[in-house]
C-alpha cells in the first residue's frame, strides 16, 4: 500500500512538471504569434539588399618553362557595411571596438587621412601620395565652409605639394610650397597654434629645411571630431583613429572616392575570431585573392598590382573608365604586371547580397546578365614570358657577388640576355629589391631612399656612353659603303695623324690610341679584325675621317641605336648617337673634331643595356633587328588552350654580306680568346664572342663605366648579352660576369629540359 502511494506522489509530481513546461511553450508561441507578432515578423522579413562587384582572380605568370612567378593567395579582408553600422553612438562603439582588437592583433588598417596619429595633431602631406592629396582636398571642399576653414591651412600645403612635387624644401622666394608653409605657419602663429613650426618671434620666415608635417591639424581634427559625434571622453588618439576610419567611409559617402573601403586585408584567424565573438554589427569578414611571389628574382621585370589612382580615374580619356573597370579594382601598375593587364585581368562577376537587420548575410545569389547568363567571376588569363627564372637568379646572383668590389666608386649595374629574336631570356639591375616591400611602407621608404636606387630600371631606363662596343657599327658602316676591305691594314702611331703633305681637318686635336695613353704603345698595322680585338681608336678614327657623321649615324640607327627597342614594360628610355641633330637637341654646337669620338661611341652618344644587347643580337644574326620583347604565350586560366602566341617580325633588315659580317664577327671571337678577357672564357663549354667598352664620366679610370656585349655559341649564335657597371673601371672586368652568365645557360646541369612522368599533368 505504501509503495502505491508513493509511484502515484511520482507520476503527479512529473505530470506537473510536464504540465508547467506546455504552459510555458504555450506562452512563448502565444508572445511570438499574438503578441509580438508584428515586431517579430518585421525583424524576420527586413532585409537589406546589397549589389556588389565581385573582382575575378588575375591570370598568373609563369617563365619560358611553366615555373609560376606570379600566382595568386586566399586572404581574409574586412569590410565595413554602413547600413547596419547603426546611428552615430553605435556606430563609433563598434568602430572603436573593432580598433581595439585590430591593436590587441596587431592589424594595420586603410587611413588615408594626412594627420599624424598622435596629439599634438600635424598634417603629414610629405608622407602621402598626390591621389591620397587630392580626395582629402575635394572632400574638404564638398564639406563646405566651415570644413574648408578649419583645413585652410592644409588645403594650402596639399595644393603646393601637387604644383612642387616635394615633400620638404629649403625656404626660397617664390617658391610655392615653401610660401604655403611660410603662411600657413604665420597663420597659426596667429592664433597660438604654431605647433610644429618654431618661431623666433611673429613674422619672421620659417627656418630653412621647413618640413611640411610642422603645420597643426588640430582645428580639422576638432572639426571632424564634433561632425561624427564622437564623445569627449574618448581619448585623443582613440579619436584620431576613429574619424580617420570615418574620414574613408565619407570619402565614398560624397563620391569623392567610388572605391570600397577595404578596412584591412589579409587578417588571421585569430582576429576574426576575436571579431566575430564582438558581435560587432556591419563589419563584414570575406575571402578575396592577392597576389603573390613564387620567386625572388625579376623585381624590376615583373612589376606589383594596386589601386587605380584619382588622376587615372578621372582623366577625359581613362583607359579604366572606358574599359568597364571600377575604381576599387586592383590593377597592374608597374611591369608585366601593366603590360599584360588586359590579358591578366579576369572578368569580375555581379552578386545580392541580403543581410538582416543585424547584419548577419542571409542569402547570395549572382545576377544574370542581359541574356540571362550569370554574372559568376571568370579568372584571368596566364601569361607565359620568355624569360628563364633560373637564368634570372644567376644572373642576378653573379651581379651582386662581383659588382661591389670592382672599384670604391661602384654605384649599379645592369646585365641583359636576348636570344636572337628579341626575346628576353633574363634582365637584371643591380640592386634590386623584393616586391614584398609595396605592403610593407616602412621597407619601401628604406629602399625608395637607398641612394644606390634599387627601384630604379638600369636595364632599360640607364643611359650609358657604349664606348669601344660601338666599333663594330663603325666598321660594318665602313666595309658595306666601300670605305674599307676586310683585308685592309692601317697603321697606328699611337695619334691619330694624316699623312705628310696632306691637310689635317681637325686643328690642333689629335686624339690619341688608348693603347698610348696607357702604355705609350702603338699597335701598328691592324686590319679590321685585330683592330676590334685590340680596340684600336685609331683605326676607327680613320675610318670615320672617310666616311662622315651621316653614315654613322644611319647605321646605329638601322642597329637600333637612339631608339626604343619595343619592350612591353614602361618607363624605357630612347637616348641618342652622337652627331649634329644630337647637339642641336642638347643646345650646343656640332663641330667637325666630335666625329672622331663619335666614332668610338663616346659624346654624346647615349644607349641603354637593352639596346646594347639588341644591336649585338641584330648583328649576329645577319642584320635582322627585332622588337625586344616579354611575352611568349598567353593561355586560358586553365593552361588547356592558347589564347596567343607571340610571333617575331623584323623591324628593320640591314643589308650585311656574309664576308663582312665574318670579318666583324672574328674581331670580336679574337677578343674573347686572344684578347684581354681570354681567361674567363677558356673554359666555357662553347666558344665566345665578347667586345669590351670602357666610357669615361671623370677624370680617373675607376670613374669609368664599365661596358660589354657577347653572344655564344661563336658558330651558331643562340643568345647575346650586354652588361653595364656605373663606375664599374675596365670593361676587362666584367668578363666574369658573362662567364657566369654563359655557363648558367649552356652548362649541363642547369639544362632546362624535364623528364615528364605518366599521369602528370602539363601546361
Amino acid at each position: 500500500m505504501m509503495d502505491g502511494t508513493r509511484f502515484t506522489l511520482r507520476l503527479r509530481f512529473v505530470a506537473g512538471i510536464m504540465a508547467g513546461i506546455l504552459l510555458l511553450f504555450f506562452g512563448v508561441l502565444y508572445n511570438l504569434q499574438i503578441v509580438n507578432v508584428d515586431d517579430y515578423r518585421r525583424q524576420a522579413t527586413a532585409r537589406i539588399a546589397n549589389q556588389e562587384t565581385v573582382e575575378a582572380a588575375r591570370g598568373e605568370i609563369t617563365d619560358r618553362y611553366g615555373r609560376v612567378l606570379v600566382s595568386n593567395k586566399t586572404i581574409y579582408e574586412v569590410t565595413l557595411d554602413r547600413s547596419t553600422l547603426g546611428e552615430e553612438a553605435q556606430r563609433n562603439a563598434t568602430l572603436l571596438k573593432l580598433l581595439e582588437i585590430c591593436r590587441e592583433e596587431g592589424v594595420v588598417w586603410t587611413d588615408t587621412l594626412p594627420i599624424s596619429d598622435t596629439a599634438p595633431f600635424v598634417y603629414t602631406m610629405d608622407q602621402t601620395d598626390s591621389n591620397t592629396r587630392k580626395s582629402f582636398s575635394k572632400l574638404m571642399e564638398t564639406m563646405g565652409t566651415s570644413w574648408k576653414t578649419a583645413a585652410a591651412d592644409g588645403l594650402e600645403l596639399a595644393a603646393a605639394m601637387d604644383s612642387d612635387g616635394a615633400a620638404a624644401v629649403t625656404q626660397t622666394e617664390g617658391g610655392s610650397l615653401s610660401e604655403a608653409v611660410a603662411r600657413a605657419a604665420q597663420h597659426q602663429w596667429s592664433q597660438a597654434q604654431s605647433d610644429g613650426l618654431r618661431r623666433e618671434t611673429p613674422g619672421q620666415a620659417p627656418e630653412q629645411e621647413t618640413a611640411v608635417s610642422g603645420v597643426s591639424a588640430q582645428p580639422l581634427i576638432s572639426k571632424m571630431r564634433e561632425y561624427f559625434e564622437v564623445d569627449p571622453a574618448v581619448s585623443d588618439e582613440e579619436g584620431r583613429a576613429l574619424v580617420g576610419v570615418l574620414y574613408e567611409m565619407l570619402l565614398r559617402t560624397k563620391d569623392v572616392s567610388t572605391s570600397e573601403y577595404v578596412f584591412a586585408s589579409d587578417v588571421d584567424i585569430s582576429f576574426i575570431t576575436k571579431v566575430k565573438e564582438a558581435g560587432l554589427a556591419g563589419v563584414k569578414i570575406d575571402t578575396t585573392t592577392a597576389r603573390t611571389y613564387n620567386t625572388n628574382y625579376a623585381a624590376h621585370l615583373l612589376g606589383r598590382v594596386g589601386s587605380i589612382y584619382y588622376d587615372e580615374w578621372y582623366a577625359d580619356d581613362s583607359y579604366y573608365r572606358n574599359n568597364g573597370y571600377n575604381m576599387n579594382d586592383t590593377v597592374g601598375k608597374e611591369g608585366v604586371e601593366k603590360a599584360f593587364e588586359s590579358y591578366l585581368r579576369g572578368e569580375a562577376g555581379v552578386r545580392t547580397t541580403e543581410t538582416n537587420a543585424n547584419g548577419k548575410v542571409v542569402s547570395e545569389t549572382w545576377v544574370p546578365d542581359e541574356n540571362g547568363e550569370l554574372q559568376v567571376p571568370q579568372p584571368g588569363n596566364n601569361v607565359m614570358l620568355t624569360i628563364d627564372e633560373r637564368l634570372q637568379e644567376a644572373v642576378e646572383t653573379s651581379l651582386s657577388q662581383r659588382v661591389p668590389g670592382m672599384t670604391d666608386q661602384v654605384k649599379g649595374a645592369s646585365a641583359v640576355v636576348l636570344d636572337m629574336s628579341g626575346g628576353v631570356l633574363a634582365m637584371a639591375s643591380y640592386p634590386t629589391f623584393d616586391l614584398s616591400i609595396y605592403s610593407d611602407s616602412a621597407a619601401y621608404n628604406q629602399v625608395s631612399q637607398d641612394p644606390l636606387a634599387p627601384l630604379y630600371n638600369r636595364a632599360i631606363q640607364g643611359l650609358y656612353s657604349p664606348g669601344s662596343t660601338f666599333k663594330m657599327i663603325t666598321g660594318v658602316a665602313a666595309l658595306q659603303e666601300g670605305y674599307t676591305t676586310p683585308g685592309e691594314e692601317i697603321l697606328d702611331t699611337g695619334r691619330f695623324q694624316y699623312p705628310a703633305g696632306e691637310k689635317y681637318p681637325y686643328g690642333d686635336y689629335h686624339p690619341a690610341c688608348w693603347y698610348y695613353l696607357q702604355y705609350g704603345g702603338k699597335h701598328g698595322w691592324e686590319n679590321m679584325g685585330e683592330a676590334i680585338r685590340d680596340s684600336c681608336n685609331i683605326f676607327f678614327f680613320t675610318l670615320a675621317d672617310r666616311m662622315g657623321i651621316d653614315i654613322i649615324d644611319e647605321y646605329a640607327s638601322m642597329f637600333g641605336l637612339g631608339q626604343k627597342t619595343g619592350i612591353e614594360i614602361n618607363g624605357e628610355k630612347t637616348g641618342r648617337v652622337a652627331g649634329p641633330a644630337a647637339s642641336e637637341a642638347l643646345g650646343q654646337e656640332w663641330y667637325d673634331g666630335l666625329l672622331l669620338s663619335a666614332a668610338i661611341g663616346q659624346g654624346t652618344t647615349e644607349c641603354t643595356p637593352i639596346q646594347l644587347a639588341n644591336y649585338i643580337v641584330t648583328l649576329v644574326n645577319g642584320g635582322n633587328r627585332y622588337p625586344v620583347h616579354l611575352l611568349k604565350t598567353v593561355k586560358t586560366s586553365d593552361y588547356s588552350q592558347v589564347v596567343e602566341e607571340y610571333s617575331a617580325e623584323p623591324l628593320d633588315s640591314i643589308n650585311i654580306s656574309e664576308e663582312n659580317l665574318e670579318t666583324v664577327k672574328e674581331g670580336i671571337g679574337l677578343m674573347a680568346s686572344e684578347g684581354s678577357v681570354a681567361k674567363y672564357f677558356k673554359d666555357l663549354p662553347v666558344k665566345v664572342g665578347a667586345k669590351t667598352g670602357t666610357a669615361q664620366v671623370g677624370s680617373a679610370t675607376a670613374e669609368s663605366n664599365a661596358v660589354f656585349v657577347c653572344f655564344a655559341p661563336y658558330d651558331d649564335p643562340e643568345i647575346a648579352i650586354s652588361i653595364v657597371v656605373e663606375r664599374g673601371g675596365s670593361g676587362t672586368e666584367l668578363g666574369a660576369i658573362a662567364a657566369d652568365i654563359v655557363s648558367a645557360y649552356f652548362g649541363s646541369e642547369n639544362t632546362n629540359e624535364t623528364v615528364t612522368t605518366e599521369n602528370t599533368l602539363l601546361r
